[in-house]
């Protein structure tokens, strides 16, 4: 937000520089041999490897001006980037044409500098040898005054220089001798630097896997500034990639130097004192804005605010409202206390929406919108916020805002436990049309579109589809390898999603290994998952020791502020689910020492929190969990109530793993209740037609996303079921795979009570 429109100024520029390179060298005759080839074709050109080419369609010849003025405008480029822009499926161009370019160019470089004023004299004739009465190239075209320039430019050099220049080229060509310095053979003029500068801001505001690396960046923009000193725009640049490295000294450090190369304006010099130009210039409001947008994303909360403190006094001494503004929408993302924050948020969206600030207005209205969410408004209300935030980020065309809002609401959905309404959500964001052919049709691909990547993996891992998902997260891992600072998301969510799957298969070192490295990411989310493991374990010590610890840490610590909406799901609302989750374990590890009374009473809490933040799922698990309980009570009537009660929210939103337990607890409580009641065996043979479909489908589930453990509690409630009913040989039958399993995965010691918290 800060950089959006907050770029320091350069306070004034130098002349273009036009110097040959070895990249225009191979420019001039990438030029040169497309003209030679149409003369030949118009028969004036003795040129005879040129007759046997086709005539050139139109799109040809447009795709060879769009390419010419391309290569005019850009930085100079490596030799291996050249090829790949002339690669087939870039552009439509004549194959014939870019073998003789290359073959033209090595003949330059084998006939050293005589091939260098060859080059020279061959381009003069194209400006003036007649094509149909008209030459090939116009002089004031912008081809012809490429040319005249560079051509110029080989006259007045020496001839050590051309000499220098011909060994450079040489160089320039040879793919073996490859140099860590990207531009250590190309030049950056003025004009060329500004583009150059102008197309990686863009780039890491909208897709950072397209800009530079920020070691090859760092390179570059080092090379700028030693032509450049006074590049202003190059030192904000190399305070972004710096950013991107989480290096806080070498950020503050590019962030003065850029201000402080831009401060003073020579016309306001002139015309007003240097008091007044100083207390009124631009640069100062936002160099202090972006020095507070330094310190909040390095969780510096007190320096922030003083720096959002002084860009308001100097702001209001200017009457600069956007910047005011600003500055309001950093406090509210500082401001800790809710009910100050929302009043914050409220004014904000009214002054932004007055002033036709609508960037502004649209955050503040999505911050408003999870704020709201988090303190539980009813969800109807929440959706029509974000379908009012959509009007308006279509009505002025916000495409950053619309992908924001997007990504917002696919983490509600998931707050309020509707997890595929989030993946329909995030496959929208992932094909939606985010390209500006005014910004080089550049597509967003940025957190928000590396979020929904994750939450397809967690779908896909939530269905037992491990392969699947291990493959997205590979992708997310290849396609942002450069996001250093949101790098963390595609690593929790692999995190999230190996350890459950060793956790069903029992693999509890691994899972312990897993919680280690969680722990750096997240130190509440990995003291969830101790907890969860110590319980599955049986070690009710270590595991209420783990719960105590996690208790503390969620009652003490405040929730961070996330109102740049940094979700991948699980993230939103983190505080109330882990406490959810905690109280569920609190309850399982109080039943397994039969205190029963105090479990109720936790998950009693844990249902207020649910309802009151309408969180569906959650509060059918805790349902579930309730159940669970009274069924060890021998409440049956009660747990099959509670069971049927919330089991078709788990069907319709909930994991298998999550599925297949609430099948599994319905077929035990059916089960329980045949045993209270006095029936002969006829009716309880009956009864079977009900439950070993149940059963059989459980078992399917678990085998399906490979919780085994779970299989063989399935196949032992079968076994002693058909020894009730008397089919000894279907017994035995389940009695040998039982056997099998526990050889394959034997289990330890295990808690005898479910837990109903799964992926």
């Amino acid at each position: 937000m800060a950089a959006r429109d907050s770029l320091p100024l350069t306070s004034f520029k130098l002349g273009y520089d036009d110097r040959v390179s070895p990249f225009k060298i191979a420019v001039l005759v990438f030029i040169r041999e497309y003209c030679t080839a149409r003369l030949a074709q118009l028969g004036m050109s003795p040129h005879s490897h040129y007759n046997s080419i086709p005539p050139f369609s139109s799109q040809q010849c447009k795709d060879f001006c769009l390419l010419s003025l391309e290569l005019i405008q850009c930085y100079d480029v490596t030799w291996e980037d050249f090829e790949i822009i002339l690669e087939p499926g870039h552009y439509n161009l004549s194959t014939k044409i870019i073998s003789e370019f290359t073959r033209s160019l090595h003949q330059i470089v084998k006939d050293g500098a005589s091939g260098l004023l060859d080059l020279g004299e061959s381009l003069e004739k194209l400006l003036m040898e007649p094509a149909k009465g008209k030459p090939m190239i116009r002089r004031d075209s912008v081809l012809g005054i490429f040319i005249r320039k560079m051509v110029l430019q080989l006259d007045r050099m020496t001839f050590e220089g051309t000499v220098e220049l011909s060994s450079n080229l040489a160089t320039y060509l040879d793919k073996s001798n490859k140099s860590e310095d990207p531009l250590e053979l190309v030049q950056v003029s003025r004009k060329q630097a500004e583009l150059l500068v102008s197309q990686q801001l863009t780039m890491l505001q909208r897709n950072e896997s397209l800009a530079h690396s920020p070691v090859n960046l760092q390179k570059i923009i080092d090379r700028i500034l030693h032509e450049n000193k006074d590049f202003a725009e190059a030192n904000f640049l190399a305070h972004l990639n710096e950013m991107r490295c989480q290096d806080f000294s070498q950020a503050e450090k590019r962030l003065h130097q850029s201000y402080d190369q831009g401060t003073i304006s020579i016309e306001g010099l002139i015309h007003s004192k240097l008091e007044d130009n100083l207390m009124n210039n631009k640069t100062f409001r936002h160099a202090s804005l972006n020095m507070a947008f330094l310190h909040a994303s390095f969780g510096h909360h007190e320096l922030a605010v003083t720096a959002l403190c002084e860009t308001v006094a100097l702001s209001g001494e200017a009457a600069d409202h956007t910047c005011l503004q600003e500055s309001l929408a950093w406090f509210c993302h500082l401001e800790e206390n809710p009910e100050m924050r929302l009043k914050m948020m409220e004014r904000l969206v009214t002054k932004s929406s007055e002033s036709n600030l609508h960037y502004l207005a649209s955050l503040g209205l999505a911050m408003w919108t999870q704020d709201c969410a988090l303190a539980g408004v009813e969800p109807k209300r929440i959706f029509e916020y974000l379908h009012t935030n959509d009007v308006a980020n279509c009505q002025h065309s916000l495409t950053d805002m619309t992908i924001t809002c997007l990504a917002l609401r696919a983490a509600i959905w998931s707050f309020y436990g509707y997890p595929r309404n989030a993946l329909q959500v995030s496959q929208l964001l992932l094909t939606l049309h985010t390209g500006d052919p005014t910004k080089g049709n550049i597509y967003y691909n940025n957190e928000h579109m590396h979020m929904a990547v994750c939450n397809i993996a967690l779908h896909l891992s939530r269905q037992g589809r491990y392969t699947d998902a291990e493959s997205i997260t590979k992708f997310a891992a290849g396609q942002y390898a450069n996001f250093q600072q949101h790098s963390q998301i595609w690593k929790m969510t692999d995190l999230h999603v190996a350890f459950y799957r060793t956790l069903w298969l029992g693999q509890w070192d691994k899972a312990e290994l897993i919680i280690s490295q969680l722990a750096v990411f997240n130190r509440s989310e990995s003291l969830a998952k101790m907890a969860h493991l110590m319980l599955c374990k049986g070690d009710t010590c270590q595991g209420k020791s783990v719960l105590n610890t996690l208790e503390e840490r969620l009652s003490n610590v405040k929730e961070p502020s996330n109102h740049r909406m940094p979700n991948p799901g699980w993230r939103m609302g983190q505080k109330l689910r882990l406490q959810v989750q905690s109280m569920m374990l609190r309850s399982v590890l109080l039943s397994s020492r039969q205190n029963f009374v105090e479990a109720l009473l936790q998950i009693s809490q844990a249902l207020d929190i649910c309802k009151k933040h309408h969180m569906n799922l959650q509060l059918a698990l805790v349902g579930m969990q309730s159940a669970e309980i009274q069924l060890m009570m021998n409440f049956t009537a009660n747990a099959l109530d509670l069971v049927r009660k919330h089991i078709n929210i788990i069907y319709t939103h909930g994991s298998l793993f999550e599925q297949g337990m609430a099948i599994f607890l319905l077929a035990r409580c059916l089960l329980a209740e045949t045993g209270t009641k006095t029936c002969d065996s006829m009716e309880f043979k009956s009864k079977k037609a009900e439950i070993f479909p149940l059963l059989t489908r459980a078992k399917r589930i678990f085998n399906q996303i490979e919780a085994f453990h779970h299989v063989k509690d399935v196949i032992f409630l079968e076994a002693l079921l058909y020894n009730h009913l008397g089919y000894e040989k279907e017994r035995n039958t389940r009695a040998m795979v039982f056997k099998q399993l526990d050889e394959l995965y034997p289990l330890r010691t295990s808690n005898s009570i479910q837990i109903f918290i799964g992926l």
